[in-house]
């Protein structure tokens, strides 16, 4: 009984961590929050989604809020992508549903682990071709087409894996438009405020879970945890737009995807 409620302590504590450094990042945390959830919690599949996309935009509130209070975030971008972003959260969750009864939780595994290989490797060739300095921000208005393709694979995603799309959204921003990483963060939680909201009634409405969690975690816990994580996220991000230098946060960045795919891979071996 103590070793369940110290590793419940430690999920608490690791689900804000998460949220604090991943503030400045453009990333809700859903990339760590459902392995957590799933892995020390030992909850199912489908309910470490819906606890993921709660904790995300919570997250992307918090963090969102401090990008756009310094100036780090596009509206114009933010309002293209979520055009098809929303309509694609809701189709991945169908999907999600899908997979989870044909395939098994593998199936929404293997495509976390592919989202994730693909990030790591455009934030990696970025970063091999100078992160991109010295170039200049690219308008919208040349772009718009691929821009709401992509922003619509992070919808896609949102449903799909409980995470805000982040990941997706901030390679689009940098790699597409651009953008310095703190603007590129800012516009990805804009986004990311109307995708998590839409996946997540999306995923109450389907799963049907919703009363079974509140009896299992209690309303308390429901409210103070992700209030945290709002709180930490805020001031996680004011902080780091102030002292944390670009490049720094590239480097967070890519070692917090790459903890998360790890974990998949270790998971993944365990079925051979």
């Amino acid at each position: 009984m103590i070793f369940l409620e110290i590793i419940s302590l430690v999920a608490v504590f690791s689900l804000l961590f998460v949220a604090l450094i991943f503030s400045p990042l453009g990333l809700g945390g859903g990339v760590l929050y459902v392995p957590i959830i799933y892995y020390l919690l030992d909850w199912d599949i489908q309910d470490a989604v819906v606890a993921s996309l709660s904790l995300v935009f919570m997250v992307a509130l918090g963090s969102g809020l401090a990008h756009s209070i310094d100036g780090y975030a596009d509206n114009k971008v933010a309002n293209i992508g979520r055009i098809t972003a929303i309509p694609a959260a809701i189709i991945g969750t169908y999907i999600s549903g899908y997979l989870i009864l044909s395939v098994g939780e593998i199936g929404i595994k293997i495509l976390a682990a592919l989202i994730i290989a693909f990030v790591f490797e455009r934030t990696i060739r970025r970063m091999i071709s100078g992160d991109g300095a010295g170039e200049e921000e690219i308008s919208i208005s040349t772009k718009t087409n691929q821009y709401r393709l992509g922003a619509a694979f992070a919808g896609t995603s949102a449903g799909m894996l409980g995470i805000g799309g982040g990941a997706i959204l901030v390679t689009l921003n940098r790699s597409l438009l651009k953008m310095d990483a703190n603007k590129a963060a800012g516009t990805s939680y804009l986004i990311s405020t109307t995708i998590v909201p839409v996946a997540l009634l999306s995923h109450i409405i389907l799963d049907k879970n919703i009363g079974q969690m509140i009896e299992t975690i209690g309303i308390l816990p429901i409210i103070i945890i992700p209030s945290m994580a709002f709180l930490s996220a805020f001031f996680g991000a004011k902080y780091a737009i102030k002292h944390i230098p670009k490049s720094a946060v590239t480097i967070v960045f890519l070692c917090a995807i790459s903890l998360s795919l790890l974990r998949y891979i270790v998971d993944f071996v365990s079925y051979i």
